[in-house]
């Protein structure tokens, strides 16, 4: 008799890369469940919970795991460059709207100070960073060929 246990196989933390890795394990007829699918919509909480916790049954481990190590890209590190993009244009936000304030304090008042100035680039530096984990598997050893 199988057993319907189901075994954690990887913590992933792209919604995309959940839903394409489940996808490709149906289509070998591998029932995937994404653990956390429906609470992580926002691209940034999926690190907060952990990413998203991938499980197969503990019966179909072994042939999950030989597919995804055979997938195309798999162990490469992918970077997220949307993300990065946002980040850049919150910066030039930033720094445009602190320009223009240190500007008017510049035209208003004739005695500034340096450190006016240096706000601007030293106040970017308080931007959260773009958080992107690595995703981890946990795949079935290979057995150890003898010869």
């Amino acid at each position: 008799m199988m057993s319907d246990t189901m075994l954690p196989i990887a913590n992933l933390y792209s919604r995309s890369e959940a839903m394409v890795l489940a996808s490709r394990l149906h289509a070998y007829g591998i029932f995937a469940h994404i653990g956390g699918y429906n609470h992580a919509c926002v691209s940034v909480i999926p690190l907060a919970l952990g990413g998203f916790r991938f499980s197969v049954p503990i019966f179909q481990h072994s042939l999950a795991s030989q597919i995804i190590e055979e997938s195309p890209g798999f162990g490469e590190p992918h970077f997220s460059y949307g993300l990065r993009k946002a980040i850049v244009k919150f910066l030039i936000l930033w720094a445009s709207l602190a320009s223009i304030s240190v500007a008017i304090q510049v035209a208003m008042n004739r005695d500034f100070h340096i450190a006016d100035i240096l706000f601007i680039p030293g106040s970017i530096l308080v931007v959260p960073v773009n958080p992107q984990g690595g995703n981890q598997y946990f795949l079935s050893r290979k057995p150890k060929e003898s010869g």
